[in-house]
C-alpha cells in the first residue's frame, strides 16, 4: 500500500498518561499473609478417575521453596473434598485446618529451604458451577460418550487438587498420574511416559511436563478415547513435533473430523513462522475431546468440543500467548484471549484467504462496538468470571486492538518482530499489557502509551464524519470525531483515506489528534470519491461526504484536461445534462447525465477553450474549460 507522507499530520504519536485503572491490581485474598511466603517448584497429582463421575481419590505432592521463615504453609482446596492424611517432608501432620476452601498446615521452615508436602484426599469434586466448574462429568449427546474433564481457569484448580492459585508463580514442572478403567484413556499435559497396569482391571497414564506451567493449565480428561497421532515439522528447527489427539473411539468420529485434526499441523507451522517455534517442542501438542462448549488451552493438551477451524487455531495460539506467556493478572486477560483471537484472523488470512479474514474482522468489530466497558478488566470486576472472559471485550475487541496496532506500525515485518521479541523476552513466565506495550515501543520505535490509554484502558470507539473537497490542486479534509463513550472523548489514531482519482487509486494516511481537525493535502488529480479506512483496520464507524462548492450542485475536473471531464453531483434526478460550446457559441456536444459521477469524453474535439453548460438541480451553470493535447 502506498502511503503519501504528509507534513500536515503534525506530531506522529502523542504521549498520554496511562489510565487510572493501573492504580489497583486484584490479588488472591490469601496472598499477602500466606501465599507470598513460598514458591511452588513442582506438582505431582495422582488420582483415580472415571468418565461417569466427578468422584476422585488420590494425592497431590507439592514441592515448595520457602521465601521467608514459615510456621504455616497454606494451599487452596475446596472443603467438600475430605483430607485423609498430610505429610510434610515425610512426616505425618495431624493438626492441620481445612476451612473456607483452604488448608493450613503447621511447619517449621527456614527461608531458602525446599520441602515436599503430600496431601491425600477424596470425594465428589462437583461444584455445580456450570462452565466454570473445576471438574465436570458430561454425556456428549452428539457422540454418545461420557467424559470427565477439568477446566481450572481462572480460580477453580482448587476443585480437584491442592494448589497455590497465583498467576505469578508457575511450577517448574508437573507430573499427572491418572488411574482409570482399562476400557478408558486419560489425557493430560506433557509426555506420556508410561501406561502402567494398576490391577483390578485398571491402568495408570503417567504424564510428565517439564516446562514451567501455570496452575490453571494443568488438566485431565478421561473417556473412551482412541489415540490418533501424527508428526509435523517445526519450520525453525526442522525437528518433528508429535501432534497427539485423544478422540472418541469411533471410526465415524475420526472420519468426520480428520481433516480438521490434520489441519493442526498447518497452524503449528504458520504460527511458528510468524512468531517463534512452538514453545514446548520436547513434549507435544495435542487435544482431548470433551463436550465443554468451546475449548481450553491446557498446556500441550487442549481440551475442546470439536475441530472447527477457528476453535483449533485459537486454542493452539494460546500455547504461545497464555501458556508460554501467561497474563500476570486476570485484569490483563487480553494478553491471553485477545492475542489468541487475533491468531484466528491470521490463520484465515494466511491459509484461507483475505475475504474470510475480513469477514471475521467485521464480525469481531460488530461485537466490540456493541459492548460497553474497557478491554482491561477493572479491579472491582476482576473476580467476576463472566466479566473477565467477556467475549466482546476480552476476545473480539482485544483482537481489533492488535489489528489496529499492526496498522499503526504499518510494516508487517516490524509487527511480527514485536511478537517474536515479546515471546523471547517473556517466554516461560508472565506478562502484563504494559510489558507488551514496552516491547512494542522498543521494537517499533513509536510511543503507544496514548493508544493504550484510549483503546485498552478507555472505553468505546470513534465515529469519523469526513467532509472533503478539492480546490486549486489541494484536497481539504475536515474530520470531526465523536466518541461512543464519555470515558474516552477522543481517540488519537491514524486513519487511511483511499482516493479514487482520474489517475488511479492513491492511499493517504492522516493522524487525528483533536476532535475537529482540517487537513490540506497537495493533490493534482481530479478526485471521484474518497473511501475511509479501505482495508478495515479501525474499530470505528464513519461517514464520508463530498463538500460541493457553495454556489453549485456539482464538482468537475480535471481542468485543463486532455480527453475527459468528470462531474460529481450531490444527487441526480434524471433531468441533468451537459453541453459543450466553443467560444463562437457552436454546440460541440450534448449528453444526458444518468450516472453519478459522470464522465464526458471530449477527446475528439480540437484543443482550446470551451464553455461547459451543466444543468444541476433546478439551475444551470457555466464553466470555462480547456482541452489540451496529452504531453
Amino acid at each position: 500500500m502506498f502511503i503519501l507522507p504528509l507534513s500536515v499530520q503534525g506530531q506522529e504519536y502523542l504521549s498520554c498518561p496511562l489510565g487510572h485503572y493501573l492504580e489497583e491490581v486484584y490479588e488472591n485474598p490469601l496472598y499477602e499473609k500466606w501465599l507470598s511466603e513460598y514458591d511452588v517448584k513442582f506438582y505431582h497429582i495422582s488420582l483415580e478417575v472415571s468418565n461417569t463421575s466427578t468422584v476422585i481419590d488420590g494425592f497431590t505432592t507439592i514441592n515448595v521453596e520457602a521465601l521467608a521463615d514459615m510456621d504455616t504453609v497454606v494451599f487452596q482446596l475446596i472443603d467438600v473434598l475430605d483430607i485423609t492424611e498430610i505429610n510434610v517432608d515425610g512426616n505425618a501432620v495431624s493438626d492441620f485446618l481445612h476451612n473456607n476452601n483452604a488448608v493450613y498446615i503447621p511447619v517449621s521452615v527456614s527461608q531458602g529451604q525446599t520441602f515436599p508436602v503430600t496431601i491425600y484426599y477424596n470425594g465428589d469434586a462437583n461444584q455445580n458451577r456450570g462452565f466454570f466448574a473445576g471438574i465436570t462429568t458430561k454425556f456428549d449427546q452428539s457422540n454418545g460418550q461420557d467424559v470427565t474433564y477439568t477446566l481450572s481457569e481462572p480460580l477453580n484448580a482448587r476443585d480437584w487438587f491442592p494448589v497455590k492459585q497465583v498467576l505469578t508463580d508457575k511450577a517448574d514442572s508437573a507430573w499427572i498420574d491418572l488411574t482409570c478403567a482399562n476400557s478408558l484413556m486419560a489425557g493430560s499435559n506433557g509426555v506420556l511416559e508410561e501406561i502402567a497396569d494398576a490391577g483390578g482391571g485398571k491402568h495408570t497414564f503417567k504424564w510428565r511436563s517439564r516446562y514451567p506451567i501455570a496452575y490453571y493449565l494443568i488438566s485431565l480428561a478421561v473417556a473412551d478415547y482412541r489415540d490418533y497421532s501424527y508428526y509435523t515439522i517445526l519450520p525453525g528447527s526442522g525437528d518433528s513435533l508429535l501432534v497427539q489427539n485423544y478422540i472418541y473411539d469411533s471410526d465415524e468420529y475420526l472420519a468426520a473430523w480428520k481433516e480438521g485434526i490434520d489441519r493442526t499441523g498447518d497452524f503449528i507451522s504458520l504460527f511458528s513462522d510468524l512468531v517463534v517455534d512452538y514453545p514446548f517442542p520436547l513434549e507435544k501438542y495435542g487435544h482431548c475431546v470433551a463436550p465443554l462448549g468451546g475449548g481450553m488451552e491446557h498446556q500441550t493438551m487442549t481440551t475442546l468440543a470439536n475441530f472447527n477451524f477457528n476453535l483449533v487455531s485459537h486454542e493452539l495460539a494460546h500455547q504461545w500467548f497464555g501458556d508460554n506467556i501467561t497474563c500476570g493478572n486476570w485484569q490483563d486477560i487480553w494478553i491471553n484471549e485477545g492475542f489468541a483471537s487475533y491468531f484466528e484472523y491470521l490463520a484465515l488470512q494466511y491459509l484461507e484467504g483475505q475475504q474470510l479474514a475480513d469477514d471475521w474482522m467485521e464480525y469481531a468489530k460488530a461485537l466490540a462496538m456493541g459492548a460497553s466497558g474497557s478491554v482491561y478488566v477493572p479491579v472491582e470486576e476482576a473476580d467476576n468470571d463472566y466479566r473477565v472472559f467477556d467475549y466482546a471485550l476480552s476476545y473480539k475487541k482485544g483482537a481489533t486492538l492488535l489489528h489496529m496496532i499492526r496498522n499503526e506500525i504499518n510494516d508487517d515485518e516490524t509487527f511480527f518482530r514485536v511478537l517474536k521479541t515479546y515471546s523471547q523476552q517473556f517466554g516461560g513466565g508472565m506478562a502484563t499489557a504494559i510489558d507488551f506495550m514496552n516491547v512494542l515501543d522498543s521494537v517499533s520505535g513509536k510511543d503507544f502509551s496514548c493508544f493504550f490509554d484510549q483503546w485498552y484502558y478507555g472505553e468505546g470507539y470513534p465515529t469519523f464524519n469526513i467532509l472533503w473537497n478539492r480546490k486549486n490542486d489541494t484536497l481539504y479534509v475536515e474530520s470531526r470525531q465523536l466518541s461512543s463513550s464519555t470515558v474516552t472523548p477522543l481517540f488519537n489514531v491514524s486513519f487511511d483515506l483511499l482516493l479514487h482519482t482520474d489517475a488511479g487509486e492513491k492511499t493517504i494516511r492522516l493522524y487525528q489528534e483533536t476532535n475537529d481537525q482540517v487537513f490540506a493535502i497537495p493533490c493534482e488529480n481530479f478526485i471521484w470519491s474518497v473511501e475511509f479506512d479501505p482495508e478495515g483496520y479501525l474499530l470505528a464507524s464513519s461517514s464520508v461526504v463530498m463538500r460541493l462548492p457553495d454556489d453549485k450542485e456539482f464538482a468537475l475536473g480535471p481542468n485543463p484536461t486532455s480527453d475527459k471531464i468528470l462531474l460529481m453531483f450531490s444527487s441526480i434526478t434524471g433531468e441533468e445534462y451537459v453541453r459543450i460550446y466553443n467560444l463562437e457559441g457552436k454546440l460541440m456536444g450534448e449528453k444526458a447525465i444518468e450516472l453519478n459521477p459522470f464522465e464526458l469524453d471530449i477527446s475528439s474535439i480540437p484543443d482550446g477553450p470551451y464553455v461547459l453548460v451543466v444543468k444541476g438541480g433546478p439551475e444551470s451553470y457555466t464553466e470555462k474549460i480547456y482541452k489540451i493535447s496529452s504531453p
